[in-house]
């Protein structure tokens, strides 16, 4: 397409003067040749326009194709990120989750439901509430189940979603490895779908803890990483939510205690320095949004 408007883009002002009509051909020329200087001037302006418009076409082509290499939604990449990457999931956070959607009379949307057991679990609260998921397997095993689940990404979902038309949101599973345009993307999209008094919850994967738990290829091939839970924090704040209080899941591991009557100082020292190293393994970030 790029060639053809190259070409396109050059005006060609030596008009055919031949014809079958006699005394006709002569004519042409004799027409050609006194207007040739006219017309040249016309294409010349023409074709310099047209010029400066198939170069622009090719850069933004160019642009294009780097951003679509480049994107952390290309299908390619994220399949394989999915394979063999573990995110965090909301299961040590149900219960507190679970609290805070309580009394939510709109829509409530779980992104990355898996087989749909938080969202039957939601149901059985009262909740209005369905989920999407990227894996087909994982939505029909929730479909059969009897939750309402759909195909999908959350970032692409989200983007449907009316202003104000969720009273609930639970985002897991696609904060760990979306690029960091695509994370803040993610903020702004969830800051507009909740309306007035709406709550949300964020449940990520601690950096430190993704680092040890990911191998090297899958590190390697990560759009994205893991933010901190203090990030989220900071990122919703911004954008209108209050009431932000951070749950930590399971400690990525503790040094193991001392024995003995005596230890209980030592004990307590232990387990402060442990919660320096090690840290949890996953959190949790919920908030009120306010408009």
């Amino acid at each position: 397409m790029l060639a053809a408007a190259d070409r396109a883009s050059f005006v060609d002002v030596d008009v055919p003067t031949a014809s079958n009509i006699p005394g006709l051909a002569p004519f042409k020329r004799g027409l050609r040749k006194m207007m040739e200087w006219y017309l040249r001037y016309l294409a010349q302006q023409v074709s310099e326009l047209a010029t400066s418009w198939a170069a622009a076409l090719k850069l933004l082509a160019g642009r294009v194709k780097a951003l679509e290499a480049a994107t952390a939604t290309a299908d390619p990449v994220l399949d394989e990120v999915r394979r063999r990457a573990e995110p965090a999931r909301v299961t040590p956070f149900e219960d507190g989750v679970a609290t805070l959607l309580a009394g939510t009379r709109g829509r409530v949307l779980v992104t990355e439901c898996g087989d749909g057991g938080f969202l039957r679990r939601l149901v059985a609260d009262g909740a209005d509430v369905y989920g999407v998921d990227p894996d087909a397997d994982r939505v029909e095993t929730a479909i059969e189940a009897g939750s309402e689940a759909r195909v999908g990404e959350a970032l692409e979902h989200l983007r449907a979603v009316a202003e104000g038309a969720l009273d609930g949101l639970v985002l897991c599973g696609c904060v760990d490895r979306l690029a960091l345009a695509h994370q803040l993307e993610l903020a702004d999209l969830a800051a507009g779908a909740l309306a007035d008094g709406g709550r949300m919850a964020v449940v990520g994967t601690s950096p430190a803890a993704w680092a040890q738990a990911v191998d090297v290829v899958s590190a390697d091939l990560a759009p994205g990483r893991p933010l901190h839970a203090d990030t989220w924090v900071a990122l919703l704040e911004r954008r209108g939510f209050t009431d932000l209080v951070r749950h930590d899941g399971p400690s990525l591991g503790a040094l193991e205690a001392v024995e003995g009557e005596s230890a209980d100082v030592l004990n307590a020292n232990l387990a402060r320095i442990s919660e320096a190293l090690f840290g949890p393994a996953s959190f949790a970030v919920t908030g009120v949004r306010h408009r």
